[in-house]
């Protein structure tokens, strides 16, 4: 084990990517899941029409985007520019190698691009081209293929690499080195273009146990060098709201508590993810409290509000000035921005699908109960007898406040909102609901819900809505989502 630590360092000294002496201040810049779809994909019709307008994404202009993207960072002149996964929209070889062109861009400007991959990128069951009316697979890529596209920008001779994954190590900027941390699971999807019975997809997050001691032996090297390590990877590692890891578990990496305290002992303070397509700040402290790992997500370039973060580095005063941008317009939609937001707005029903359809298979079975006992008092109940049913409900009720929600959370800084508004709109919302499904029994059922339910839901809406991680603990926090410094 000695022998092969001494190796690792040897290979690091040698390969580490160098660059010229700075003056100690150096700009990053940072953009998240593109989700490119290469225009050769494209023909226009009936099928690219419905994926794109059921999708908050602006995925048919995904290649505008990131031309006019090229452009604002060209004019920003970023050191590095840092990509944290889901660069195409699933993992095809053209929307790929689409990709390399644009980052080439910025390679011949002297901007060096950095890249890992996410859950849509490599073996990918559903790449797919849109041929008019019909969608037809199309090649993806494996992860072998993945390193030789972006040998530039991660994966060449230049980079310190992991050997059980897509992980990386490099120092871009004199004193600052960036590990690339591959999150993903796409090695256990399987696909019947190549053999298998089924496709299947993988989109939850883990860091095999070699590729976290190998991110711990780069990032305590660089710290007894005397150097600052920041690290990026796609899922997220903090919960950017309380119960972020059974609510949504596809989005944190598995045993993500104890990873982020073994990170925070190797040095590591900084992350940057994406793939929940917010633009958030979270932080976690370790048991006692001296010292925290700091992850700032970014949403999705192509989605409403468009951000970009751009980092200025001080290495004298061992911090990071992070601030937030947006892309406004392309040469194609002088009305990015107004579209994007719209786009945001059209999805509330898409939520109340997911919302209903969580509430029913817990529920569905006890509602049957619920009717007897309303009825059996003398009581008139309209209760949904199917998820749709249950949905709409939901829609008529809750799709104004669930759009404000929305909208509050992919823009960032949410306490900025007028929280308790959005609050009492969803009390008055589900008061109606209780008036629609049970008229004859309101006073007791809001009753209950005010003192039985929400207390229980209190503590996590306010953790989205105010922006506030571990509410009620003492390890209680919450960051500028926005515009923040972090310590190194």
């Amino acid at each position: 084990m000695k022998t092969k630590l001494i190796i690792i360092m040897a290979l690091f000294s040698l390969l580490a990517l160098n660059a010229p002496a700075r003056t100690g201040h150096d700009r990053i810049a940072i953009i998240s899941d593109v989700h490119l779809l290469s225009p050769e994909l494209m023909t226009p019709g009936a099928a690219i029409n419905r994926a794109d307008a059921a999708d908050s994404k602006m995925m048919a202009m995904s290649d505008d985007i990131m031309a006019a993207l090229t452009d604002s960072l060209i004019d920003i002149e970023p050191a590095v520019v840092l990509l944290t996964g889901d660069l195409t929209y699933n993992g095809e070889r053209l929307s790929h190698e689409r990709m390399a062109w644009h980052l080439a861009r910025l390679k011949a400007r002297g901007i060096q691009p950095l890249v890992i991959p996410g859950n849509h990128d490599c073996n990918n069951p559903y790449a797919r081209e849109f041929a008019g009316d019909k969608t037809v697979p199309t090649a993806t890529v494996t992860r072998e293929e993945f390193a030789q596209i972006y040998s530039d920008y991660g994966y060449g001779n230049q980079f310190l690499r992991d050997p059980v994954s897509l992980s990386y190590c490099c120092e871009p900027i004199e004193g600052l080195v960036i590990i690339g941390i591959d999150s993903n699971m796409d090695e256990l999807n399987t696909l019947t273009s190549r053999g298998d019975t089924v496709d299947t997809y993988h989109n939850g997050g883990r860091i095999k146990p070699e590729t976290l001691q190998w991110v711990i032996d780069q990032a305590s090297l660089a710290r007894q060098q005397g150097k600052k390590v920041i690290a990026m990877m796609h899922h997220h590692l903090v919960q950017h709201f309380d119960n972020e890891a059974s609510l949504l578990t596809n989005y944190i990496v598995k045993n993500h508590e104890a990873i982020a305290r073994q990170l925070m002992q190797a040095g590591i303070h900084t992350v940057f993810t994406g793939h929940l397509h917010v633009t958030d700040a979270a932080m976690q402290r370790n048991d006692v409290g001296n010292d925290s790992i700091v992850e700032i997500a970014t949403g999705s370039v192509i989605c409403y509000p468009f951000a970009l973060r751009t980092a200025t580095l001080d290495i004298d005063e061992n911090t990071l000035d992070i601030d937030t941008r947006w892309l406004t317009s392309t040469s194609g939609c002088p009305s990015l921005r107004e579209q994007g937001r719209q786009r945001v707005i059209n999805a509330a029903p898409g939520i109340a699908g997911v919302l209903a359809n969580k509430a029913w298979s817990k529920l569905g079975g006890r509602l049957g109960q619920l009717k007897a006992m309303i009825e059996y008092g003398g009581g008139k109940a309209n209760l949904p007898e199917t998820p749709q049913q249950a949905t709409q409900l939901v829609l008529r009720h809750l799709s104004e406040v669930l759009s404000r929600t929305m909208l509050a959370v992919v823009e960032g800084n949410e306490q900025e909102q007028d929280v308790e508004s959005i609050i009492d709109a969803g009390k008055l919302g589900i008061h109606s609901m209780i008036e629609e499904v049970a008229p004859d029994q309101v006073e007791n059922l809001w009753e209950f819900f005010l003192n039985e339910v929400y207390p229980k839901l209190d503590p996590l809406v306010r953790s989205i809505l105010e922006d506030r991680n571990a509410v009620g603990d003492p390890a209680e926090s919450r960051a500028n989502d926005l515009h923040l410094t972090v310590n190194l």
